[in-house]
C-alpha cells in the first residue's frame, strides 16, 4: 500500500513538472500537455519524457522538497528533450546526452534555487545551444504556404508552441490544461500575448509559414502568463502589457540577428528585466 501511494506520489510530481510548460503547478495540465504532445508527435512525446523524469529524479536528491513537488525540477528537462527532438538529428548519442543534460539543468535549477535567483528556462537553453553546436542537426523543411487568417492562426498556433508543437489539437490541449490549471484567466492571458506576437510578426514581415505555426508567438504568451496569473506571482495588468512589449522587442532580435534557434531566450530576458524593475523600481 505505501509502494502504490509512493509512485503514485511520483506520477504526480512528474505530471506536474509538464503543466509547469505553461506555469501551472497542475497534474492534469501536464497530462494535457502531454497528451497535446503526443497528438502531435509520438517521437517528442519520448524526448520530452525522457528530459522531463531525469531531470525530476535527479531533482529529489537536491533537498528542494516544496519545489520538487511543485514540478519546478522538471520543465527544464522536458523542454530539453522536446528541443532536441525539433532541431538535432536523432541518435543514441543523443538520448544519452539529453538524459544527462536533464541532470545537468536540475543541478543548475537546484544551484540557482538555493541561493534565490530565478532562472527560469535558461538551463536548457544553455544546454541544448551546446547541443546544436556539437551535433548534426535535423533537416527540417518549412513550407512557404498561403495563410488566410494569419493573425488567427499564428495565435492559436502561438499556445501550441509553448511546448513546441506546431500542431492545432496540441494547441487546444495545452488551452484545456492553462484553463483546468488555473482558470479562464490564464487562458485568456495567453491569448493576449500570443495575439501580440502574432500581430508583430505580421506587422515586421515574418514569414507567413513561421507566422502561422506560432514562431512568433510563443514567447510573448509564456510572460503574458507568467506575469499575468502564475499562482503566487501575479502583476499588474500593465505590468503585464510592459512585459509582452519587451519580450516582442527581444523576439524581433534575436529573429532578425540570432544566428541559433532562439527558443525561450526572449522570454527568459523579459521576465528577468521585469523581475529586476519589481525589486528596484514598483516595490519602493
Amino acid at each position: 500500500m505505501t509502494l502504490s501511494r509512493d509512485c503514485y506520489q511520483v506520477l504526480l510530481v512528474v505530471l506536474r513538472g509538464y503543466g509547469q510548460l505553461v506555469f501551472q503547478p497542475h497534474a492534469g495540465a501536464g497530462g494535457l500537455v502531454l497528451l497535446g504532445i503526443a497528438l502531435n508527435s509520438p517521437a517528442m512525446l519520448l524526448a520530452a519524457l525522457l528530459g522531463g523524469v531525469c531531470s525530476t529524479l535527479a531533482g529529489y536528491w537536491l533537498v528542494e522538497p516544496q519545489a520538487h513537488r511543485q514540478g519546478l525540477f522538471g520543465f527544464n528537462g522536458a523542454l530539453l528533450g522536446l528541443a532536441s527532438a525539433l532541431l538535432l538529428a536523432p541518435s543514441q548519442n543523443l538520448w544519452l546526452l539529453v538524459a544527462c543534460g536533464a541532470v545537468v539543468t536540475s543541478l543548475l535549477f537546484g544551484w540557482a534555487l538555493k541561493r534565490g535567483f530565478a532562472v527560469l528556462t535558461a538551463p536548457y537553453i544553455v544546454i541544448t545551444v551546446l547541443l546544436f553546436l556539437c551535433l548534426p542537426p535535423r533537416l527540417l523543411s518549412v513550407e512557404a504556404l498561403r495563410f488566410d487568417w494569419p493573425l488567427l492562426t499564428g495565435t492559436l498556433m502561438g499556445l501550441g508552441q509553448m511546448s513546441f508543437q506546431g500542431s492545432l489539437l496540441s494547441a487546444l490541449c495545452l488551452a484545456a490544461g492553462l484553463v483546468l490549471g488555473t482558470g479562464w484567466r490564464a487562458l485568456g492571458w495567453a491569448l493576449v500575448g500570443s495575439f501580440a506576437g502574432a500581430l508583430a510578426g505580421l506587422l515586421c514581415g515574418v514569414p507567413a509559414s513561421a507566422l502561422a505555426t506560432g514562431l512568433f508567438s510563443y514567447n510573448s504568451a509564456l510572460v503574458a502568463v507568467a506575469l499575468g496569473c502564475t499562482p503566487g506571482h501575479s502583476h499588474a495588468r500593465w505590468q503585464v502589457i510592459a512585459g509582452v512589449i519587451v519580450t516582442l522587442g527581444l523576439t524581433l532580435l534575436a529573429w532578425q540577428v540570432l544566428p541559433l534557434p532562439m527558443l525561450t531566450a526572449p522570454f527568459v530576458l523579459a521576465m528577468w528585466l521585469m523581475m529586476l524593475l519589481q525589486r528596484y523600481l514598483f516595490s519602493r
